[in-house]
């Protein structure tokens, strides 16, 4: 699958990247950017046919250093993974989707691979994990159905961490309403959210 059809994929619902704005707890995003992205998107879907003209720079670089992140992921973790090809869409709520990085070989896992910014260094010396990537790791594994995820971090080019997020259902309860909410009141009837 190409990196434009992927990206069109995300924005087809509302997917793990998502959910952290949506909740305020991206320090990039507010629930509004998804809003406008979605709405936006809807509006060239249904104008263009469906055709996603434009790839971002850090959108195409975040994709390619997967691959790499990936790879080194099972070098340091000795578990092996596999791409996973294609969007899933959540059997209960159809606007819940996600495109998952890697499946974990022998395991009910998946495997989430990032490139960020060195700044970001302190918020992963400690075991615990910014909120952002809890809440998007909780997406993935309820649409994918997991029971653990993995986080592969490449900060600033220069160093490697990983971490383990195990599946609790409650969190996920909470998402799912919450996308729910987001998707219904504001992405369905076009009403701007309110913190936005």
């Amino acid at each position: 699958m190409g990196k434009m059809n992927i990206l069109k994929e995300f924005k087809n619902g509302i997917d793990g990247l998502d959910i952290a704005a949506i909740m305020s707890s991206d320090k990039n995003r507010r629930s509004g950017d998804v809003y406008l992205e979605k709405i936006n998107l809807t509006d060239e879907i249904t104008k263009y046919g469906g055709v996603l003209e434009r790839i971002s720079e850090a959108d195409y670089w975040n994709l390619t250093f997967d691959e790499m992140i990936a790879k080194e992921y099972s070098l340091r973790s000795n578990k092996k993974v596999r791409k996973g090809n294609k969007q899933l869409i959540d059997e209960e709520h159809e606007f819940m989707v996600e495109n998952i990085n890697r499946k974990v070989v022998g395991e009910n896992s998946i495997l989430i691979c990032k490139c960020e910014n060195m700044f970001l260094t302190m918020d992963w010396n400690g075991e615990e994990l910014p909120a952002s990537y809890v809440l998007e790791a909780q997406h993935c594994m309820r649409v994918s159905k997991a029971e653990k995820c993995y986080i592969a971090l490449l900060l600033g080019g220069k160093k490697f961490v990983y971490k383990e997020i195990l599946r609790d259902d409650k969190v996920i309860s909470m998402i799912v309403q919450i996308e729910k909410d987001f998707w219904v009141n504001n992405i369905l009837n076009r009403v701007p959210p309110k913190n936005n």
